[in-house]
């Protein structure tokens, strides 16, 4: 998608650059991303090998980016996954764990395989499906909690951040940042996909707009 969206956020005037250049990469793959298809949240979970390979050739993929930082979940997953993207960029680039970077909880659901909550709960199925708005899940968060944990991120980075940055989280946490980005609400949560070691890229300028440059691009693990 090149350069087809763009859009104004309110409060980024007070950002100190004239365009700031953020890179989103979803970590790479876990055993419980496709072979079991479980539900993850925050349960902390290592990469595959596969998602290591993944994770090594997002960060080829931008080795040449110049990165001041990169900002990323506290999930192991993700943590291995900007290791390997640290490794190709400059001394001076900084590694921060950012709790609020971190996936859903799904709560009782954490751990559990898709089919075992569905069969049982086949409502919850059409929930997940098509009005994921709706969702709270026992002992968990809601994606509304996730949207808010989003904004308060967003405030803070266009206080004190230079360009470009990386962001390393996960599916749900990119979702709600384009959702967050376009001012969509929750309905649209499905609407976009974001695969194991995808690369997206947004600027954000200094009065407010941004333009999402590519999402979810796979080129570099081919």
């Amino acid at each position: 998608m090149q350069k087809v969206i763009s859009k104004r956020i309110k409060g980024w005037t007070k950002m100190r650059l004239s365009c700031m250049r953020i890179y989103l990469i979803r970590h790479g793959e876990t055993a419980w991303n496709i072979k079991e298809k479980r539900f993850r949240g925050q349960l902390d979970i290592s990469l595959s090998e596969e998602g290591k390979r993944q994770a090594e050739l997002a960060g080829g993929a931008l080795e040449k980016e110049h990165l001041t930082a990169i900002y990323c979940s506290p999930l192991k997953r993700c943590l291995q996954t900007a290791e390997k993207i640290k490794a190709y960029q400059e001394e001076t680039c900084r590694f921060l764990e950012e709790p609020l970077l971190i996936d859903i909880h799904f709560g009782d659901w954490q751990g559990k395989k898709h089919s075992e909550i569905f069969e049982q709960n086949p409502e919850l199925e059409e929930q997940w499906n098509n009005h994921p708005e709706e969702l709270i899940f026992p002992n968990g968060e809601s994606f509304y909690r996730v949207f808010e944990r989003i904004d308060a991120f967003f405030k803070q980075l266009r206080q004190k951040e230079s360009s470009p940055i990386a962001i390393v989280t996960h599916r749900v946490v990119i979702n709600i940042i384009m959702l967050y980005l376009l001012g969509l609400d929750l309905r649209h949560f499905w609407d976009f996909q974001f695969d194991n070691g995808s690369i997206s890229e947004i600027t954000l300028e200094k009065n407010g707009k941004f333009q999402i440059i590519k999402t979810n691009d796979t080129h570099h693990l081919k």
